[in-house]
């Protein structure tokens, strides 16, 4: 499908025009790649902009990567709330793994239904919900009250994760690279910005409200384009138009995950390294501030959520800036470059070196943008376009479970050994972990 949406609410539901569908029956038809022409659409009142391609590359790309931002601005912003409600490093990582844990139930749950209903189906409910979580974060006067925006908040990427990947691959069906690269950039980009976003906005007499306020008011403003976009895709060239699939509520059931049935190994090793990235990055998240504050003797927001960005945005600018590569060689160095890195960040704490955080942390940040891109572009032009939102879903259910439990472990280890003993630990399992992946990769350009 190359839009947002399902082919328009004036399409039959049943194959047969004239028949009825008893009630059951949730989504209009579902024509694949390209939708009807215009003549075969009745287009609901609401959206009739016959937006470009590049319009709607924009629109998911924005919504993937504002959402992430969101999920991400309290991090600068921690050290005031264990200040102000008496959190502990443990509550912080806490905190961390509830967005993850509502995340992924999510993303496995309904992460097919975009295949199904449409990718904005997901996209703009998920954008308005996001907003939704921003209010409850930003009014939290609790731990559980942050615990609840924080869950709000992974619910609503959950639900746009595989979608907004699955469209930007929908809309780019002749440039799967470019899609692949936009989807990791705006990942990417969203973790990284949303530190600095957050610092620079923390800065007045509210440092928890304004934030969150100036994102809800983006994320609603994202929600007209979203809404008013015509269902398909503007071109001349169009196939024919394919039957209706029809969908019932038996269709839209949690399916069990499964792996894809092509580019099998492709997948396991994207979904390895995103494991091991993404709990670098969720620690990283997580405790860099505190860890700068350190090491570089201050306690100002800004500074910690640069720290923190410099592993994140060094990754989002390799990937928009170095194309992916099949070089196997090259995709196992990235992964021990960024194992390399973590050794630098840690030495840069017993030497009280900052200059080594800094070159460790654009290091392991770049090196991984290399070998995660690379591997993410591979798995994905090896998926079935018609399972393309369910295979992604999965691929980043793996993924973003490496954002769970071993933030929980380090956030338990710090309380009990202390911060750099805790890091050190992880650092050393992560790094194992990098080498064992680059080893995987080179077996399988021999095999």
């Amino acid at each position: 499908m190359a839009d947002l949406f399902p082919a328009g609410s004036g399409l039959p539901s049943s194959p047969f025009p004239g028949r009825q569908s008893g009630g059951r029956r949730l989504s209009e038809a579902l024509l694949p790649l390209e939708l009807a022409p215009r003549t075969q659409l009745q287009l609901a009142a609401v959206s009739r902009w016959n937006a470009v391609r590049g319009i709607r590359v924009g629109l998911c790309g924005a919504a993937l990567l504002f959402l992430l931002i969101g999920a991400n601005l309290a991090t600068p912003i921690y050290p005031y709330l264990q200040q102000r409600l008496g959190l502990t490093a443990l509550d912080t990582t806490v905190l961390f793994t509830v967005y993850v844990f509502a995340l992924v139930p999510v993303l496995a749950a309904v992460g097919h239904w975009s295949d199904l209903l449409g990718r904005r189906a997901l996209i703009l409910p998920a954008v308005a919900l996001a907003a939704g979580g921003d209010a409850v974060f930003a009014t939290a006067g609790s731990f559980w009250q942050l615990a609840a925006g924080r869950a709000i908040q992974g619910v609503a990427v959950g639900m746009s994760t595989g979608a907004a990947g699955a469209a930007l691959g929908d809309l780019l069906p002749d440039r799967p690279t470019l899609a692949a690269k936009l989807t990791l950039a705006c990942s990417a980009g969203g973790v990284a910005l949303g530190p600095v976003v957050g610092a620079t906005l923390s800065g007045g007499a509210n440092p928890l409200l304004t934030p969150f306020l100036v994102h809800a008011v983006a994320l609603l403003a994202l929600c007209v384009p979203l809404a008013l976009v015509h269902p398909r895709m503007p071109g001349r060239h169009r196939p024919p138009a394919s039957p209706p699939r029809i969908t019932t509520p038996a269709h839209l059931r949690p399916r069990r995950l499964v792996l894809p049935a092509r580019g099998r190994r492709e997948f396991l090793l994207a979904a390895g390294a995103g494991f091991v990235s993404y709990a670098v990055f969720g620690v990283y998240l997580s405790l860099a501030p505190a860890f700068s504050a350190k090491l570089l003797h201050t306690d100002s927001h800004l500074t910690g959520a640069v720290v923190a960005a410099l592993l994140l945005g060094s990754s989002a600018a390799v990937q928009l800036l170095v194309p992916p590569t099949s070089d196997r060689l090259v995709i196992a160095l990235g992964m021990t470059g960024l194992a390399a890195g973590l050794a630098l960040v840690v030495t840069a704490q017993y030497t009280g070196t900052p200059a080594l955080m800094f070159i460790g942390s654009v290091l392991g940040g770049a090196c991984q943008g290399v070998a995660f891109r690379s591997l993410f572009t591979g798995a994905v032009a090896a998926m079935d376009p018609e399972r393309r939102g369910s295979e992604l879903s999965t691929l980043w259910v793996i993924v973003y479970l490496g954002s769970s439990l071993p933030i929980v472990a380090v956030g338990a280890l710090t309380q009990h050994y202390g911060l750099l003993p805790a890091v050190s630990g992880f650092a050393a399992v992560a790094a194992l972990a990098c080498v064992a992946l680059a080893a995987g990769v080179l077996r399988r350009a021999r095999g």
